[in-house]
Formats: structure tokens, C-alpha cells, sequence
């Protein structure tokens, strides 16, 4: 019997960039385990949200890197749970596996509790949530361990070079001349045009739009937030800055009319895939009656199409504009496992509870009434807020 890969784990990101770099340019993975992804959210949400890295190589005999699982530590509910980094923020969970190193169930679990104990933050449980079955048509190995479906899918399209048959495949001729004519209704307000953050300039003024549009969605949903706060603003800057001729994290395109940004769309390129990130657009009924995220979602298609990308992805959850643009509504699964007591009975809870989100939000009735009754919950809190 082969004896299992000899692991490291590295609470620090600085000592395992070799074997990230290396097996980064190998293995296939989505932009979010890419060191220009990873590790601005580390540096800017881990410590606000208590995670600490827990990156974990494996290496053979020689020392060459043969898997790197980017995952973190971080306490809930008094328990302490091993997540892949990214958190909610990333739509496609994976680990870096070098082409022709696929461990078998057995050896992968082994590797999982390996690392748990040997790990001084004494984990009581994994929840490795929103993992594709395949990836770039290979099995991803986790989909052989237990697991169960995530609540929801992943959403894309593969994309050809000629952006005019796509347009007219997936939207109906109706559907475009109302494009048409909410195009030329925008371009009253002035030259509509669609533009992509090339300077900090542009950068800094893009964040400002998406911020202010964001807050004023959430206002109208009455949801009480801070869009605005020190660590988005920090995450953002650091994801969207260009550093020394590499490729940001995330792209940041507008949409204007005349100098007014009336949407903003951000997402990231990794192996010919682009991986819609965060989107808004402004409230103002005069322009949002002109749909301009739609606009803008239309010509940043064309745009990857023209430069030769394969695959578009709008993300996990479900939405109308994904249905209209994308073909393909990609399985996700969650791996849960128990490793305390304690970590043990917190896995059956959250699986019931996944199982039941799953069940709501893929209901054709279920998830318009949970929605519904969501939004008066929000309403009626506001109320007693003002009143108090």
C-alpha cells in the first residue's frame, strides 16, 4: 500500500507560496483559489472575521507539491470549523491538485484528519461548502467523499467567438429590440458606453458608484447595513488596484451615460473563465427603468467573447438574467463532517438545515413566499425601529 503524501500546514500564506505558484499554473481551479484572489481577502477579511489560514500542501517523497487545500480555521457558535478561504465570497470551492494526483477516498479523508490533528487549532468539524462535481470536465476529488447537494447551483455558459449568434440564441428577438429600446431611453441622459477600471483614478471612482448603488439597494429592501465599511473598502482596493503589470483579482466595468456610472460589474479571469464577482446598478427610477444592468451584463459578454474567453459564470444563486445568459446550472456539494462530539452534532443540524434551504429554494413556490416573507419581516423591524 502507498504511504500517504507527508503534509505541511501553514498558518502563514508567505510560507507556502512556492508550491501555490507552482501548482497554480498547474492544476485546474477557478479564480477564487488564485493567489491574486486568496490572498487580499485574507489579508483583509480574515482577521475582521476571526479565520486563520490553515494551508495545507502535500508533497511526495521528493518534495514535490502534489495538492494544495486552501482552507482557514474560524470559531462559530463556540465551535471551530475548518471552511475553505474565500467564505461566501467564493463561488467555486476547490483544491489545487497537480494533473495526474487524484487520491482515493480513503487516502483523501486520511489527508483531512491528518491535517486536523496535527493542526495546534484543534478543529471540531469541516464544512467545505459550494464544490463543483467536475471542473473544466475533471472529477473533483472531494465528490468521493460523503457529501450532500449544496442549496444552490452555480450558474454559466460556455462561450463562442461570435458574440451576435450567442445574443440571439439565448435572448428572444423581443427581448433584444426591448435592449434596443432601453438603450436609446438611457442614451437621453447622454453617450451610453461601456468601460472597464484601468487606473486608480477610475478604480477608486468605480468603487464609489458600486458602493453608493449598493447601499441604496439595500435601503429599498430594508436591510440595515454598512455597504460602505473599512474592510469591503480595503478588500476592494486591494483585489482591484493593478500591481506591478499583473492581473487584478477583479475587474471592475461601468456602465454611463454621459458621466454618470448607472451599473457597475466586477469579476475576475482565470484559464479563459469569467467569474462574475459583484454586480449594481442606480436606483433612480428614471435610469433604472432603462435595466442598465442588463445593458452592461450584454456588452461585457460581447467584450469576453471578443477576446477569446470560453466560459462566462454569473455565480451561485438563482436570478433572471442568469436563466436568460446561461445554459448550464453547475451541481454544487457540501462535505460535513464531524471530527469532536461537539463538531459531530453540529453536523447533523447543519446538514437538515441545508437540506431544508436546499428544499425551499428550489420550489417554485416555496422560495417566492420565503422571499416575500422575509422582506415584511425586514419591513416590520424598520418600523419598530423608527417608532422606538
Amino acid at each position: 500500500m502507498n504511504a500517504l503524501p507527508r503534509l505541511e500546514l501553514h498558518t502563514a500564506p508567505a510560507s507556502a507560496m512556492d508550491a501555490w505558484a507552482e501548482l497554480e499554473e498547474l492544476a485546474l481551479a477557478s479564480v477564487y483559489q488564485t493567489r491574486r484572489w486568496l490572498l487580499p481577502w485574507i489579508e483583509a477579511v480574515c482577521p475582521v472575521i476571526g479565520m486563520t489560514p490553515l494551508l495545507t500542501i502535500a508533497r511526495d517523497p521528493s518534495g514535490v507539491p502534489l495538492a494544495l487545500l486552501p482552507l482557514g480555521v474560524s470559531v462559530s457558535r463556540g465551535l471551530r470549523l475548518v471552511q475553505f478561504l474565500g467564505g461566501t465570497d467564493s463561488n467555486a470551492n476547490l483544491g489545487l491538485f497537480r494533473p495526474g494526483f487524484a487520491p482515493p477516498r480513503k487516502d483523501l479523508i486520511a489527508i483531512l484528519f491528518q491535517a486536523a490533528h496535527a493542526s495546534k487549532l484543534n478543529p471540531d468539524a469541516f464544512v467545505l461548502a459550494n464544490q463543483p462535481l467536475t471542473w473544466e470536465g475533471a472529477p473533483n476529488p472531494f465528490a468521493a467523499i460523503s457529501r450532500q447537494d449544496s442549496p444552490s447551483f452555480c450558474y454559466s455558459t460556455a462561450l463562442p467567438g461570435d458574440f451576435e449568434s450567442f445574443i440571439k440564441e439565448r435572448l428572444s428577438a423581443d427581448t433584444r429590440k426591448k435592449l434596443r429600446a432601453k438603450q436609446r431611453k438611457l442614451a437621453e441622459i447622454g453617450p451610453v458606453l461601456h468601460c472597464k477600471a484601468e487606473t486608480e483614478a477610475e478604480v477608486e471612482a468605480f468603487l464609489d458608484a458600486y458602493f453608493e448603488q449598493r447601499q441604496r439597494r439595500f435601503a429599498q429592501m430594508n436591510i440595515t447595513t454598512n455597504v460602505r465599511n473599512k474592510v469591503a473598502i480595503d478588500y476592494f482596493r486591494r483585489s482591484c488596484l493593478p500591481t506591478g503589470g499583473e492581473a487584478v483579482a477583479m475587474e471592475l466595468h461601468a456602465l454611463k451615460a454621459g458621466d454618470r456610472i448607472v451599473a457597475i460589474y466586477g469579476g475576475g479571469i482565470h484559464r479563459g473563465r469569467f467569474h462574475g464577482m459583484i454586480n449594481s446598478f442606480d436606483m433612480d427610477p428614471q435610469v433604472a427603468r432603462s435595466s442598465p444592468g442588463d445593458l452592461l451584463l450584454a456588452k461585457l459578454i460581447e467584450e469576453k467573447c471578443r477576446e477569446g474567453l470560453t466560459r462566462f459564470d454569473l455565480g451561485i444563486g438563482e436570478g433572471r438574467y442568469k436563466h436568460a445568459w446561461c445554459n448550464e446550472a453547475e451541481p454544487l456539494f457540501d462535505t460535513l463532517v464531524g471530527l469532536s462530539g461537539a463538531g459531530q452534532a453540529f453536523v447533523f443540524m447543519e446538514k437538515t438545515r441545508r437540506r431544508a434551504k436546499r428544499m425551499i429554494k428550489q420550489s417554485e413556490w416555496a422560495w417566492p413566499m420565503a422571499k416575500r416573507i422575509r422582506a415584511s419581516l425586514r419591513f416590520g423591524k424598520k418600523s419598530e425601529d423608527a417608532s422606538s
